[in-house]
């Protein structure tokens, strides 16, 4: 996430309606949507490393960052017209000075949802964890916004994939997670990670490092 806490938090609260929407961001929001049909949650301006004035737009998923790509690279056509349009606005509004000129804005995207279901996860973590011990479920480990539940063999495995286990474990972590779940991050549903300890031991050493890179 290239957002700061501060940046982080300032978007939640938007979201939450904590905090009241500038004129500036409503305008760029309804533009934004008509010129590229996505909505933007907050935008940022500060200095990238190179000393140049960037403009963060703040969106939901990976998806929506997807559509402002080309590739794996930005599409430099949608780059220019959000720089332009966004100079515009900060005429019109008299903020952000200097970047009344359109010339030397880089423009970058960042999203919310990532963030928000990694913390979803934080606050559910301890009753997730409750699954060790059932259904010969041996470990539940929790990485960013993934839950990796672990049984003792691939062969146990393969069987609770098939015999409504996994399906049961998918269920009971879903239903925790919606009761934190403010913001509709997973609408239908959480669907966990299914692995075995033979296979960690096996191939990763154990580690759970490695495992999940």
């Amino acid at each position: 996430m290239l957002l700061s806490e501060k940046e982080y938090c300032h978007a939640v609260d938007l979201l939450a309606g904590r905090v009241k929407k500038e004129p500036i961001l409503q305008e760029f929001g309804e533009w934004f949507q008509d010129a590229f049909g996505l909505k933007v949650y907050d935008y940022f301006c500060d200095t990238a490393n190179t000393g140049r004035l960037r403009l963060k737009v703040v969106l939901w998923d990976r998806d929506c960052r997807k559509k402002m790509m080309k590739g794996i690279n930005p599409d430099f056509r949608k780059q220019k017209k959000t720089a332009e349009k966004f100079s515009g606005l900060c005429r019109k509004y008299g903020l952000h000075e200097d970047y009344g000129r359109t010339d030397g804005i880089l423009v970058c995207y960042d999203t919310l949802q990532d963030e928000l279901g990694k913390r979803i996860l934080e606050q559910a973590a301890e009753r997730i964890k409750g699954l060790e011990g059932c259904q010969d479920i041996r470990r539940v480990e929790i990485l960013f916004h993934t839950v990796h539940i672990f049984f003792e063999t691939e062969e146990q495995k393969e069987r609770h994939l098939r015999d409504g286990v996994c399906g049961m474990a998918d269920r009971h972590v879903s239903s925790i997670v919606k009761e934190y779940d403010r913001f509709g991050v997973y609408p239908e549903g959480f669907r966990c990670t299914f692995s075995s300890l033979q296979t960690l031991n096996e191939k990763y050493n154990g580690n759970m490092f490695y495992y999940a890179r």
